[in-house]
């Protein structure tokens, strides 16, 4: 005996108005494979043939092969939309995901209709996710790794990002492809070689910028400050580093920009230790020379509390 299987929402009201009509065609629905069921519901959701003449209806759908339902349904029968509705699962979905299917593998541009042969389950998300992308990101090695329509904007968004800041985007591209990673993480990898906006100093002797993510990660690995959660704002151009060299001896300057004007924020010293104060003299006034005042050191009071926060301030920057 087929199993039977629960239906729901408005292809469940339409069932029973035609088994009103034809009775036992519930029952046939209830059992009827993944397949039946969305060529069926297909047939619903784009005609009014149930309401205008429902003992017809309910006869030819129990009786006509899925080729003559779609075919009366769309008027042709594009390639792929009968694989398409089998991959779709057992329950009927909104009545207008089956015209855009049929549009999509009637109308749409090759990149659309291949993303959706190839795709192992079909839902209205999935569809987002096709249409949001675009030809060279619509395949479904990349389109399997997005979950929804947002994450798919953010993607073309970073990618398109990634090309204004200088990257190969065909090169960006084949490593999405070729990558089985998370698609975030790969974009986030990828993101370290885009370039970072000039910071407040250009590269000069003894100094020399942070120019993009590889750079950022290896010195703060190298001074075991907070550098690496720094990224985001140094790619959206509202915060720099840089490296100052003074008597053989070199810094990390921290530089934040606040209402349009560059501060110095920092200044740290290799593995995150104390920076001797000649050689943090000499970073402020370099940086003072080229325009950049250092930040306003409030005193805080007690010197306890002082003192716990740098403690704090070197365990939660790097370990956490």
């Amino acid at each position: 005996m087929t199993s039977i299987a629960p239906l729901s929402g408005w292809m469940l009201d339409q069932i029973v108005r035609l088994d009103e009509v034809k009775p036992g065609f519930a029952g046939e629905m209830l059992r009827a494979s993944a397949e039946r069921r969305q060529v069926v519901s297909a047939f619903l959701a784009v005609t009014d043939h149930a309401y205008e003449a429902p003992t017809d209806t309910a006869a030819f759908l129990s009786s006509a092969d899925h080729r003559s339902i779609l075919g009366k349904a769309f008027g042709r029968v594009p390639h792929g939309l009968r694989g398409a509705l089998k991959r779709s699962g057992p329950q009927p979905h909104d009545r207008k995901f089956y015209y855009r299917l049929f549009k999509h593998l009637a109308d749409s541009p090759r990149h659309v209709t291949t993303a959706i042969a190839r795709s192992e389950k079909l839902d209205q998300e999935r569809f987002a996710v096709i249409e949001a992308l675009p030809a060279d990101l619509c395949d479904i090695r990349i389109v399997s790794r997005i979950d929804d329509r947002k994450k798919a904007a953010d993607i073309v968004l970073a990618i398109d990002l990634m090309e204004r800041r200088g990257l190969c985007r065909a090169t960006v591209v084949e490593g999405l492809l070729r990558s089985s990673r998370p698609i975030a993480k790969v974009v986030r990898r990828w993101s370290l070689n885009m370039a970072f906006p000039p910071g407040p100093i250009p590269a000069c002797q003894g100094f020399r910028p942070i120019t993009n993510g590889i750079e950022l990660r290896r010195v703060a690995k190298q001074y075991r400050n907070c550098g690496r959660n720094y990224l985001m704002p140094v790619q959206c151009g509202n915060h720099a580093f840089g490296e100052f060299s003074h008597d053989g001896r070199e810094v990390l300057i921290s530089f934040d920009r606040a209402n349009g004007m560059w501060i110095v924020d920092g200044v740290y010293g290799f593995r995150n230790r104390d920076v001797h104060p000649d050689l943090s003299a000499a970073a402020y006034a370099f940086a003072a020379r080229h325009g950049v005042p250092a930040h306003e050191i409030r005193n805080r009071g007690d010197q306890g509390v002082e003192a716990l926060r740098r403690l704090a301030l070197r365990f939660v920057d790097w370990n956490s």
